[in-house]
């Protein structure tokens, strides 16, 4: 299976249908546009960590920085995002965020997309 290129639900004022999706072991792509956020559930009975990839381009003193890695307490939601170009992932994969989840069973997610009226 290939990492999920995903796509933004835009929030808004009527409400929008914002319908969570189950993470692959593979992970998901995000666009990084600076206004689009990703909420994760960990419905699991354990914590679960979500590393967000830094951009090979991403370079302090010549060095690319540690992915981020972020624990999701069990029975909670956190919101990540929106990020800097430093975890864009270039290439083909262009102006995208790489997001990996350490145990995908039970974790959900919903992107979403807030633009400024």
């Amino acid at each position: 299976m290939a990492r999920v290129a995903t796509t933004p639900v835009a929030a808004s004022t009527t409400g929008a249908i914002c319908t969570p999706a189950a993470f692959t072991a593979d992970g998901i792509s995000v666009p990084n546009d600076g206004r689009t956020a990703v909420v994760v559930n960990n419905g699991a009975v354990g914590s679960v960590n979500i590393t967000t990839q830094f951009g090979d381009r991403a370079q302090v003193d010549g060095v690319v920085p540690a992915d981020r890695v972020k624990a999701v307490a069990p029975a909670t939601s956190q919101v990540f995002g929106p990020w800097g170009s430093e975890y864009d992932q270039g290439g083909a994969d262009g102006r995208v965020v790489f997001l990996d989840v350490s145990a995908p069973a039970s974790v959900t997610y919903s992107v979403i997309r807030v633009t400024p009226k």
